[in-house]
C-alpha cells in the first residue's frame, strides 16, 4: 500500500482566537504519515505561544516550527513550508480554519492507483455559501484540467489541495510574496501545468469567513490596483511558457478582467471604471481579431472585447454600452464576474 509521507504547511498570523481549533483538526487525523509544518510570521498575538503550550502537550506530533525575522505575509510563509517540507506530497492549511478527521485520508486515497499531481477535496465555509467545486468524484488529465477552471468548476484557494512536492519543484510554482490575492496567481499556473488531478466531491476543509466591513470606495480601488498586478504577473507567465494561443488562457484572463470592470460598474463606481479602464485596456496581450481568425474565441467573445480594436476614449464607451446591453438590461450572467 502506497503510505506517501504529508507535509501539512500552516502560516501562523494573529490567529490566537483558532488557532487551537486548527492544531486539534490536525491531530486527530485519521492518517498518521504526516509532519507539521509552522511558519511563524511575526504576529502581534500570542498565537506562537499557544501554539508552544500545544505542541508540548502534544508530542506525539510530528511538528517543526520556521520563524521569520519580520513578518512577510501569506506568500512567503507558504514558500518557506514548501522549501522545508520532507513529504511526498504538501497540503496547505489556513491557521483560521480547520480540516475533518479524515481529510489527509481521503485525498491520499486516490493515490493508491496513481500519483496524482493535484487531489483537490471540497469544503463547507462558516457562512453556508455554496463551494466553488462543481465536480464530481473523479479524474482530470490534460488540458481538460486548464479548460475546468476556466469554465470555474473548482476553486482558486490553495488550501485543501494536496500537491506533489516533485511536481511544485519541478514547475518552479511557488507563491507571489509581497501580492495580495497569490492564489489567482497560484492557482492559474497550477491548472496549465497539471497533467493529473483528482477530485473528491467530499468536504474535508472548513473555511472561516470573517466578518468585514461595508466595502469603501478606497478599498474597492485598492482591489482593482491588486488585481491589476496579479493579471500582469499571469500575462507575463502565459507569454513566457508560450500559451497566448491558449483558448483557456484567453478566456480566464480576459473573462476575469471584464468581470471586475463590470463590478465596477455595478457598484456605481463610474470613476474608478473610467480612471483604471486603460490599465486594463494596455493589459492586451493578444488581439481578439487573431483570436478570432485562429478560431480561439467565438463571435460572441469578439463583440465583448472588440473594444481593443478601438482608441482608448472609444473602447471605454463601448465596454459600458455592451455590458449595459447584455448584462444590465437583458440580465445575461458575465462570465468570471467571481474570481
Amino acid at each position: 500500500m502506497y503510505n506517501p509521507k504529508v507535509s501539512i504547511i500552516v502560516p501562523v498570523y494573529n490567529v490566537s482566537q483558532y488557532i487551537v481549533t486548527c492544531l486539534d483538526s490536525i491531530s486527530e487525523q485519521t492518517y498518521n504519515n504526516i509532519e507539521l509544518i509552522l511558519v511563524d510570521d511575526c504576529g502581534l498575538d500570542d498565537s506562537m505561544t499557544i501554539v508552544h503550550d500545544y505542541l508540548a502537550n502534544h508530542a506525539a506530533i510530528d511538528a517543526c516550527i520556521i520563524s521569520h525575522q519580520k513578518n512577510r505575509g501569506l506568500s512567503a510563509a507558504r514558500n518557506s513550508g514548501m522549501a522545508k517540507a520532507s513529504g511526498d506530497y504538501v497540503y496547505f492549511l489556513d491557521s483560521d480554519d480547520f480540516i475533518a478527521p479524515d481529510c489527509i485520508e481521503a485525498l491520499v486515497k486516490p493515490l493508491q492507483t496513481k500519483k496524482y499531481d493535484v487531489v483537490i477535496g471540497n469544503y463547507q465555509s462558516s457562512n453556508c455559501e455554496k463551494s466553488d467545486l462543481r465536480l464530481l468524484n473523479g479524474e482530470l488529465s490534460g488540458q481538460y484540467i486548464l479548460e475546468s477552471y476556466a469554465e470555474g468548476l473548482w476553486y482558486v484557494m490553495a488550501w485543501n489541495k494536496l500537491c506533489r512536492k516533485d511536481f511544485l519543484v519541478d514547475n518552479h510554482l511557488t507563491f507571489e510574496e509581497g501580492f495580495l490575492h497569490e492564489d489567482v496567481i497560484w492557482s492559474f499556473k497550477v491548472a496549465c501545468k497539471a497533467q493529473s488531478m483528482y477530485i473528491i466531491d467530499k468536504v474535508t476543509y472548513y473555511y472561516l469567513v470573517r466578518s468585514s466591513s461595508i466595502m469603501t470606495s478606497m478599498s474597492i480601488e485598492h482591489d482593482v490596483t491588486v488585481y491589476l498586478k496579479a493579471f500582469d504577473k499571469i500575462i507575463d507567465f502565459v507569454k513566457d511558457n508560450g500559451r497566448k494561443l491558449g483558448t483557456s488562457e484567453y478566456k480566464i484572463i480576459e473573462g476575469k478582467k471584464c468581470g471586475i470592470l463590470y463590478s465596477l460598474l455595478q457598484k456605481k463606481e463610474i470613476g474608478l471604471y473610467n480612471k483604471y479602464y486603460k490599465d486594463f485596456y494596455l493589459q492586451r496581450y493578444l488581439s481578439p481579431w487573431i483570436a478570432y481568425r485562429k478560431r480561439i474565441i467565438t463571435f460572441p467573445y469578439l463583440l465583448r472585447d472588440l473594444h481593443y480594436c478601438m482608441p482608448v476614449w472609444l473602447g471605454r464607451l463601448y465596454k459600458r454600452l455592451f455590458f449595459n446591453m447584455l448584462y444590465t438590461w437583458r440580465g445575461k450572467k458575465i462570465e468570471g464576474a467571481v474570481w
